[in-house]
This record gives C-alpha cells, structure tokens and sequence, in this order.
C-alpha cells in the first residue's frame, strides 16, 4: 500500500486527491485500518531538521481526526474529519523517512538508569542516541507505562511553544493505544523528534518547581468539596487576568484550603481556559487553544503518582496565565451570554450552520445558547452540528486543533458537574463562527 498513499500524499490537486481518497475508503473499509497504514508510512516524513515558529500539524490533525470519527457525528460522514486532514497533510512538507528501523536499542541498567540515559541525550538534542534508549522500552507493557509516564513529564516541564510538545507526544501515546501498539515507534517518532529538536523553554516549570507548592495542594488529592459561583468567578479572575504565573498558583493554594476537589479544580481550568479563547483577539486563538488541550489532557491523565498530578495542575495554571496575557484583546471577559439573551433565533440549527460559515461568532454563540435552552434531546443535535460544521473547513485553518477542541469540549459537557459548562459549546460556537474559513474540499468532496 505504500504507493498507493506516496500518489495519495504526494497528490497537490484537489479533484485527483478526492478520487483517491474514495479509492482509499474501499481499500482499507474501516478508518482504523486507514490509519494503522497511515502510521507505517506518514508520521516518519513529518519532521523539520530546525524547529522555529515551525511547529508540526497534519499527523497531530490526523490524530484528532481520529477521536472526532468517535464523537458524536453523522454515520454517514465518519470519513469526513479524516479526508479532511489528510488533505492538510498533502500541503505539508515531507523530508525523506527517518530511518528508526535502523536505530539499535540500548537497554544497559535497569528502567530509571535507562531512563536517565534518554533525558541526558535528549536534554543534548541529539535525537538518534535518545531513540536507541526508548526503542526497547515500547516491547513491553510494563516498561512501556513506565516510558509514557516519564515522557510526558519530561515534554510538560518545556512549555516551547505554549506546550505543544506535550500535546503532540500526549495524543500520539493515545493514537498508538487505540490502534494496540502497531506501529509504535513509528506513531511516537515526530512527537519525539519535535520534543528533542524543538527549542526548549522551562521558564515556566522553574517557576513552578521553585514556588514548591506540591506538597500544600496535595489535600486536592482527598478533597470531595465543590466550588461556588463567587468561588468560581475569583479563580477565573486569578487564573486570567492575574499578575504572572504566582497569583495562578496561590489561587490553586486557596481552592486546596477550602476543600475544593481535584476534579472541581480542573473543571475551573477548563472552563477558564474556555472562556480564555472567546477573550483572544482575532488570530491569537493557538495560545488558549493549547491551554485548553492542556488542561483536558492532564484531565485525562489518569496514572499519574501524587506529586506528578499536583505537578500538572499547577503547570496547567501557568500555561493558561500565559496564553489569556498573550492573547487576550482586554483585560475583561467576553461576556457572550449577554449577547445570546437579547437576540434568540426561532430555528436555532439552521442559524448556526449559515453563521458559522459566514464568519458571524456571535450569531453562532446566541444560537448555540438556544438550542442549550430546548430540551435535552437537541444537545446531541448540536454536538453533531459543531462536530460537522468543524469538518467543513479545511485543515490548513486551524491544523485540527478546531476538530479536537469540539472533541473535547463534548466529552467535557457530559462530564461536568459545575453550572457554567454550558459556557463550552458556547465557546466552541463563537470559536468556529470566528476562524478563517477555506471550503476547498467541502466542495469537492461528497460522502
């Protein structure tokens, strides 16, 4: 199959890729089985020798093209948000393969001193020594815990980028669990390459490790305590508009004392961080786009040890402190919710999909905010109508951090217990009624 996706990825010309993606979608017949080829022979071309304002996009779209398939979407247009990406992944550059399959593993010493061998050489940038360190721990289950663990503790602390090293490594391990290990080396290669290569930036981290508060927020970790609305309203305040990276963390101190709950904690991060992105000035979205991702995936990070998990709640702090100051266009909230109670449309689902496409994010916000007030069975509706509306754009407009924000924002809505999260299909409403738009291969493409 290798050729066959060399003419498919190669392919500069919409209506020859779209004949052959549909060939695509015969020959492989499930999305999974696309993407376990895809990972043999993509993700090993999608690199850069010198890491920039150059960041990788089409295999980490590629990844959220996967977890959107599984979201709620039309059965119809499973294949949409895969088309979709690998259409971006024809516009990017491809290097020739890095050859991983040569790289002899080393395995001396036992799993830490192995492991301290890999931070070493890739503290140095050299890429191939750390590879021939990690190769041998993805043979076996265990060691293979052990490595993702401490990897993404290792891509956390370099925020290069607003933490996009961690995300990428984060969703590659995901990707790679999904498809159970095939391919392995392959799926983590980019996301290693990036993390090693990339410029580093711990300034953040240093500040963290320096305030060291792991050890105060630890009763987060047996709290059962919810958060109020005023509670709520303060640590939104803090973690926005907040004087640098101590104020996020002295607010995180005050949630601990309350008796506020882990959970409670990360729900506040991800809703901020939500609100953060509707904050942004326009073409600014990447910093609270990322810290949004950020807060979801340490969410998600379940096998973390006490220390790595107030660890992470306090990077997610900063992260998102940073990214509101980088792009936030005042020193105040957008308040859409304002807005939406002034101007409800009488046919909610059509208004949003015109207004998202005619670039309006407040139409988009108000409808969104109509359809949440009918009855429970419309939500699912919705889900599918932002999940859809995300497809229809092109790729190469936000790199697939759209379709996976929608991803993530539906997984959140049906988990959380606090009032306000009906601020995030807002947010992904207004976000989607905002972006740049490019209809490319909506046009092209047909299910």
């Amino acid at each position: 199959m290798s050729d066959f996706l060399e003419q498919l990825f190669r392919t500069t010309k919409i209506k020859e890729f779209v004949p052959l993606f549909k060939e695509a979608e015969e020959k492989y017949g499930s999305q999974d089985e696309f993407l376990k080829e895809v990972t043999a022979y993509l993700p090993v071309r999608l690199y850069e020798h010198y890491y920039d304002d150059t960041v990788p996009h089409s295999f980490f779209g590629l990844i959220a093209a996967s977890l959107l398939a599984q979201s709620p979407f039309p059965e119809d247009s499973r294949w949409r948000p895969l088309v979709q990406q690998s259409w971006f992944a024809t516009k990017e550059r491809k290097r020739t393969p890095l050859n991983i399959e040569d790289i002899e593993g080393k395995s001396e010493g036992d799993r830490e001193q192995r492991w301290q061998h890999f931070q070493e050489t890739a503290d140095g940038g050299d890429f191939q020594a750390a590879m021939a360190w990690a190769k041998p721990f993805f043979k076996e289950e265990k060691d293979r815990q052990f490595f993702r663990r401490k990897s993404l503790t290792y891509a956390l602390i370099d925020i290069f980028q607003g933490g996009h090293k961690f995300l990428y490594l984060f969703q590659a391990w995901r990707l790679a669990e999904a498809l159970k290990w095939t391919h392995l080396d392959q799926i983590i290669c980019p996301a290693m390459h990036y993390l090693i290569v990339a410029p580093q930036d711990h300034s953040l981290s240093l500040i963290v490790l320096k305030q060291g508060r792991s050890d105060v927020l630890t009763s987060l970790l047996s709290n059962q305590g919810g958060i109020t609305s005023e509670s709520y309203d303060e640590a939104e305040a803090a973690f926005l508009f907040g004087d640098g990276p101590d104020e996020s963390l002295q607010m995180l101190e005050k949630l601990a004392d309350s008796g506020t709950s882990l959970e409670s904690v990360q729900e506040v991060l991800l809703l901020a961080a939500a609100q953060a992105l509707s904050n942004s000035r326009i073409g600014d979205w990447i910093w609270p786009m990322r810290a949004f991702h950020l807060a979801y995936c340490i969410r998600q990070w379940t096998d973390q040890t006490p220390d790595e998990k107030t660890f992470t709640l306090m990077i997610a702090a900063v992260v998102l402190n940073q990214a509101s100051a980088k792009s936030r266009e005042t020193d105040q909230n957008r308040r859409l919710d304002e807005v939406a109670r002034q101007l409800c449309p009488l046919e909610p689902f059509n208004v949003l999909k015109s207004v998202i496409s005619h670039t309006d994010p407040y139409a988009s916000a108000t409808a969104v905010y109509a359809i949440l007030g009918m009855d429970d069975s419309k939500k699912e509706e919705l889900f599918k109508t932002l999940s859809s509306q995300a497809v229809k754009n092109d790729g190469d407009m936000c790199y697939g951090h759209d379709i996976l924000f929608i991803h993530e924002v539906v997984e959140c809505y049906k988990d959380f217990q606090l009032a306000q999260k009906d601020r995030l299909p807002v947010a992904a409403g207004f976000f989607l009624g905002r972006v740049a738009k490019s209809y490319e291969l909506f046009g092209t493409y047909k299910s």
